[in-house]
């Protein structure tokens, strides 16, 4: 009977290993017969495959392609990309998913109703107000800094999947960290970037050229490196063995000094509404204070050694200051100054619509006496020029919705006897992240990158969450 009841499990032991060795097999037969060719149509199956039996794996791909730069094979077929692929993929999974639970949820979700609202927004104001396209043929190409309307509905669409295919625990935790070790990645690279003498301008830190795409901007890259210093920040809190946090200390010390590489105005306060915000939140006992103090004696070392004289120079000169009218930097401030001027000149033109998602370009150069096409470096004044006083509403009450699902999932999580208190470090960390992301979204254009979805998307599947647990306990009594 002891052989009979072991062989059953020695066979299970045995298959993922006959499955891998059958695999190879193929792999190695079909690339001797038809080439390298051969592993795309093989990789593709076994893609397909991760996809449909691990959604959330899927999930974290779609989160990777939106924050990576991806190579040049891959966006060779046109509209055929990764990312066309992996939301045609999702959108099969999301119709058999309803099919097969009949259930609507999502649909009576208010952030996925304010992306709806957004989308019809931008594209009402676009048929209506878009810019003479005469005027484009004139202009030639331009660079299309504010985004597209293609833009805003592939990242709804990200949130779409996200809020259905991130169902448990263990997979916020997998795609918060995700997150955060792309953001240290982009970090390093431009800390790098300065170090071997490159770098914007030569001395200001920047991933341009490099494998992260979504911090090609000193002024982003300060953002992700301030985004990971507050997940990081609550992950050293929530461990409990003191060795793991100080191996997070130098980690942190080496983000705060990216922003520092970076030149950053916005970074510098920035890395203040972070800290502040963590103060606020935390309070100061003796063990933060002395946390505070090390990363402090490391990162002033640091920075006194590594970063270049011109981007200390540059960051100081902070606006209404003496030296922010002369000093390295200035031309910047005048130039953000000027066109916010002409941002408001143009939202004057059409307030309630706005020129539609991509026409803030266009229409500057119609409307700035120099032809500018420059960006807005500012959110806000973009959302209000492309989407009108409804368009910019909408962003508003949808950040103010983020914080709230934030917001109830902590009131929950404050029990350190509720079943999903771990989760506290991950609800506390995106609170900051969305506190830094709404800071510097008055210095750069933000709402396009998927970083806010990414942030709704844990805003909504961390409130369920918390909520489904919290009636389970009740029902359970």
């Amino acid at each position: 009977m002891q052989d009979v009841a072991v062989a059953p499990a020695a066979r299970r032991d045995v298959l993922p290993g006959v499955l891998l060795i059958g695999a190879s097999v193929l792999v190695g037969i079909a690339t001797a017969i038809f080439g390298a060719m051969a592993m795309f149509p093989i990789f593709g199956v076994l893609f397909f495959t991760l996809v449909v039996t691990r959604p959330e794996y899927g999930i974290a791909l779609f989160l990777s392609t939106f924050l990576m730069r991806n190579p040049a094979i891959f966006e060779a077929g046109g509209l055929l990309t990764v990312n066309n692929v992996l939301g045609g993929m999702f959108l099969i999974l999301l119709v058999y998913k309803v099919y097969n639970e009949q259930d609507w949820w999502f649909v009576r979700i208010p952030e996925l109703q304010l992306l709806a609202f957004i989308i019809f927004i931008y594209s009402v104001s676009g048929w209506l107000n878009a810019p003479d396209p005469h005027v484009q043929a004139a202009v030639g190409v331009v660079e299309n800094v504010s985004g597209t309307l293609r833009t805003l509905v592939t990242r709804s669409a990200f949130t779409l999947f996200f809020i259905n295919f991130i169902r448990a625990p263990g997979h916020v935790r997998m795609i918060y960290l995700l997150a955060l070790a792309f953001m240290v990645v982009s970090a390093l690279t431009g800390i790098r970037s300065v170090l071997l003498g490159g770098g914007m301008y030569g001395y200001r830190a920047t991933t341009l050229g490099a494998a992260i795409a979504s911090a090609y901007n000193p002024n982003r890259l300060a953002m992700f490196a301030i985004l990971a210093i507050a997940g990081l920040w609550f992950l050293m809190q929530s461990l409990r063995i003191p060795a793991l946090r100080l191996l997070i200390i130098p980690t942190l010390v080496v983000l705060a000094l990216a922003v520092f590489m970076t030149a950053s105005r916005s970074g510098l306060l920035g890395l203040g509404v972070c800290v502040l915000a963590i103060v606020i939140d935390q309070g100061l006992n003796l063990r933060q204070l002395l946390t505070f103090a090390l990363a402090g004696v490391m990162l002033l070392s640091l920075v006194l050694r590594l970063v270049p004289e011109k981007s200390l120079e540059r960051m100081t000169n902070l606006p209404f200051t003496q030296s922010a009218e002369a000093g390295v930097g200035s031309g910047s401030l005048e130039r953000r100054g000027y066109t916010w001027e002409i941002g408001f000149k143009m939202f004057e033109d059409s307030p309630i619509l706005g020129v539609g998602a991509g026409g803030w370009e266009l229409t500057r150069f119609t409307k700035d006496p120099t032809h500018s096409t420059g960006a807005a470096h500012n959110s806000y004044l973009l959302a209000s020029v492309e989407g009108g006083i409804f368009g910019l509403l909408a962003f508003v009450v949808l950040l103010w919705r983020t914080w709230r699902n934030l917001r109830v999932a902590e009131q929950y999580l404050v029990d350190p006897e509720f079943p999903l208190a771990d989760l506290m470090w991950i609800v506390k960390g995106a609170k900051v992240s969305l506190l830094v992301l709404v800071f510097f979204s008055a210095f750069a254009d933000l709402w396009q990158l998927v970083i806010l979805f990414w942030l709704v998307g844990l805003g909504v599947v961390l409130r369920r969450l918390v909520e489904k647990a919290a009636l389970e306990e009740t029902l359970a009594y």
